[in-house]
């Protein structure tokens, strides 16, 4: 979700170079520091450039669904979008009506990035055992990433906002961009660095129902389309924080994202890109 977000969030996250995460209860569950890579899902297309023909047909179903959504955000066009969104994400807006006015500001992809990523050539990555594929689109300016999976309606997109407060939030801290993607005019990422981004624990925000974000064990990681692999937790505080070296400098084209799974009880996944 290609964006430029600054949203108010009180927990601190941190991923590929999870540098430093904070809170203020200790969560027993997690262990001690062991982010490591382990699984590698398949990439199923070669890293976007920055313009796709014009008369160039979608690689992939995949690829054709977020296409269509692309082009109902840059359009305006609401109803299309959000029925291209998998049950999970509708039920997190609860209505088309909180969609559209929500989703322009909680870390989804705006009209104006929309339109300009709707022409640009697509990345399919496959995820662990085939969960969902990851489509990707990269600019010189903007990087964003869409989480594609079967539901019982068919192909649908996993792309649910950030709430405001609470529900055990992220955020990025190499690059520092806080609590979403921020990729207009590249970020700052400090390629000395891992990658890094944190979780904080639903215990620290004192909340009593599963977080809307969720609290994962591991994530995915993906540079322009192509697989780094599985990142595991390490303790952060009260939270949890994944670190992964991406290597190379900062600079234009390049986007990172991480997705990793709701919850168990949930069948939906959420992803967060970053330019680097």
């Amino acid at each position: 979700m290609a964006k430029t977000r600054e949203l108010l969030m009180t927990s601190t996250l941190a991923v590929g170079a999870l540098v430093a995460a904070t809170g203020c209860t200790t969560d027993p569950s997690v262990t001690a520091p062991t982010a490591a890579a382990t699984g590698s899902p398949s990439a199923t297309s070669a890293t976007p450039t920055d313009a796709a023909p014009a008369d160039a047909e979608p690689a992939s179903a995949e690829q054709a669904i977020v296409g269509r959504y692309l082009d109902a955000i840059a359009t305006g066009d609401t109803a299309a979008a959000w029925a291209l969104l998998s049950p999970e994400a509708q039920q997190f807006y609860g209505a088309e009506q909180t969609f559209a006015s929500a989703s322009p500001a909680d870390g989804t992809v705006t009209p104006a990035e929309a339109d300009a990523l709707r022409d640009v050539e697509l990345a399919s990555a496959e995820g662990p055992e085939g969960a969902f594929t990851l489509v990707s689109a990269t600019t010189d300016e903007l990087a964003d990433a869409w989480v594609v999976r079967e539901t019982a309606d068919g192909l649908r997109v996993d792309d649910a906002g950030v709430p405001p407060t609470g529900d055990s939030l992220y955020e990025w801290t190499n690059p520092a961009v806080g609590a979403e993607d921020q990729t207009v005019g590249g970020a700052a990422y400090d390629p000395t660095a891992p990658a890094s981004i944190s979780f904080a624990s639903p215990l620290s925000q004192d909340q009593t129902e599963p977080s809307v974000v969720g609290y994962p064990d591991t994530l995915w990681a993906f540079v322009d389309g192509q697989p780094l692999g599985s990142i595991d937790a390490v303790s952060a505080g009260s939270g949890k924080r994944f670190t992964t070296e991406v290597g190379g400098e900062g600079g234009a084209g390049r986007g990172l994202t991480v997705v990793w799974q709701t919850g168990a009880d949930s069948l939906g996944w959420r992803s967060s890109t970053v330019a680097l």
